[in-house]
């Protein structure tokens, strides 16, 4: 293998691509980055650097860094890449080491590292200027200047990654004044939230969408946070420009148009709903979008308590507006809740079974119930409510019934869906017992038998409790003849169950 030396000198060129992509992404000012180089400056000068080969046709060179433990790593020439053994996936001090090893032949390591090192007093001169939230933008999304990786949108694990790993280093710069952390943090998550938007929804469309939405939704609880402490903090004059530029930025976010409406307008929804909260901003707010986006107007007509008259709405818009409606319910606006309401009932299932997750179907429906309780609906309505709902609504569905007397169809309800004891309790079995005993008297029957089934003493003791259930059903019914001829019946065709009698007979049934 050639010397060092001469290896350096005939890939020169590739070398100072090496330094000007280090120069590029690591900075001074972080933490993390001066501590990085400062380990790989010490292990280079003490001989931690031992190259082993160079593959001339693949021009890959492999070299060991003897830190805590030996490492290896491969430069590759070709693509000015490297890779290395230890657990860090991004630039890490052993990869530095190897590099800062070949320049040091070509040129001076120290003086590179004095120059690299300067860049923290212009760093400094930056924010120690009279700080803009224009600066502020500037910073941050200059921690984003380098592409995103294609392959993220199709790896949620390498994009998580990817995305704590700058929006630490945008953290990095947060100002040492109490006053200035909380807006700073929220330009830094909403700035970065902006920069991988693109990556994000179009990894909600991939293999790993799942994870994708469950991220955004903690993104949502981090801004949630900010927002919320950003509220009660006391402004100072000099804090307003950064406000007005922050609303800039929310209002530009929310203008652009793609296909990710509604998740642009999750966020959206917080900053005007914990920040923004003055009548004044959001009256001027809403001049500024155009009559044809019907969930904003109805946003803002809910916060202004505006009376809101909805045109028919597309089915895949049904989710933004449920939120809406829980904006209304909460906001105490009876007239938007009603608007809303009646305009989504037609499309209650498909946003049941169709746009969501199953476990989130009971939540929802639970919802969607009290939501429509508020509002006047006439028997047709509520049956039609209740069919959308399918299986989830049953415990809705019983609460109605109950409510409305009508016990038969309480009963006929629970046979036709074969609810399980636990859950027609739920539901209200010992309401519809005590109103109308009679009905209940086959679903008891039917739960007994099914444990009678079984053929063991288990469940001959749990038919035992139902019989007993069933038994006090009949005496509030007045059927105490028709239940000794029933028990008599079940003791007759079954009289070879011995162990069956004995917990009949230990139940006290006859």
């Amino acid at each position: 293998m050639a010397t060092v030396q001469s290896l350096a000198e005939r890939f020169n060129d590739t070398i100072y691509n090496y330094m000007a992509a280090i120069d590029k992404s690591l900075h001074p000012s972080r933490e993390m980055d001066e501590e990085m180089v400062r380990k790989a400056v010490f292990l280079v000068r003490h001989d931690g650097v031992q190259v082993l080969s160079f593959n001339e046709e693949r021009l890959l060179l492999e070299a060991i860094v003897k830190d805590a433990h030996t490492v290896k790593v491969i430069l590759n020439f070709d693509q000015t890449t490297g890779i290395c053994a230890c657990p860090q996936e991004t630039m890490c001090r052993h990869r530095l080491a190897v590099i800062f090893a070949l320049y040091q032949k070509i040129g001076s390591l120290s003086e590179w590292v004095a120059e690299w090192r300067a860049q923290t007093n212009d760093q400094s001169a930056l924010l120690s200027k009279k700080r803009s939230p224009e600066q502020w933008t500037r910073l941050i999304q200059g921690v984003w200047k380098d592409p995103i990786p294609e392959y993220t949108t199709r790896n949620y694990f390498y994009f998580e990654q990817m995305y704590e790993g700058r929006l630490k280093n945008a953290l990095s710069y947060v100002p040492l004044e109490r006053e200035w952390k909380v807006i700073y943090r929220t330009y830094a998550h909403f700035i970065s939230l902006m920069e991988v938007w693109d990556t994000f929804i179009n990894g909600t469309k991939e293999v790993h969408h799942s994870f994708f939405k469950t991220w955004f939704e903690e993104e949502l609880h981090d801004i949630r946070d900010l927002l919320d402490q950003l509220r009660v903090q006391h402004r100072t004059f000099e804090s307003d420009a950064f406000f007005d530029h922050l609303k800039t930025l929310v209002h530009s976010f929310m203008t652009v148009k793609d296909d990710s409406f509604s998740q642009r307008f999750s966020l959206y929804r917080l900053f005007w709903l914990q920040l923004f909260t003055s009548d004044k901003l959001r009256m001027e707010e809403a001049k500024l979008f155009s009559k044809s986006e019907l969930r904003l107007e109805a946003f803002f007509g809910i916060l202004l308590k505006k009376q809101l008259q909805i045109r028919k709405i597309s089915p895949h818009e049904t989710p933004d507006w449920v939120e809406l409606a829980v904006l209304a319910e909460s906001e105490q606006h009876d007239q938007a809740l009603t608007a809303i309401l009646r305009a989504i009932k037609p499309y209650i299932r498909s946003f049941l079974f169709e746009g969501l997750y199953t476990q989130y179907r009971h939540q929802y429906v639970h919802v969607l119930s009290r939501l429509f309780s508020q509002i006047q609906l006439s028997e047709e309505d509520w049956e039609d409510l209740f069919k959308q709902f399918g299986h989830y609504g049953l415990p809705a569905y019983s609460t109605y019934l109950i409510e409305k007397g009508l016990y038969k169809q309480w009963a006929e309800l629970h046979h036709l869906h074969n609810s399980p004891l636990y859950f027609a309790e739920e539901c209200g079995l010992k309401e519809v017992q005590t109103a109308a005993p009679d009905y209940v008297l086959p679903l008891y029957h039917r739960y007994a038998i099914g444990h009678l089934e079984e053929r063991n003493r288990s469940n001959y003791k749990q038919a035992v409790r139902v019989w007993k259930k069933m038994k006090a059903a009949c005496k509030k019914s007045g059927q105490m003849e028709f239940w000794k001829s029933y028990m008599n019946e079940i003791q007759t065709q079954n009289k070879r169950l011995r162990a069956l009698q004995e917990e009949i007979e230990k139940g006290s049934l006859v």
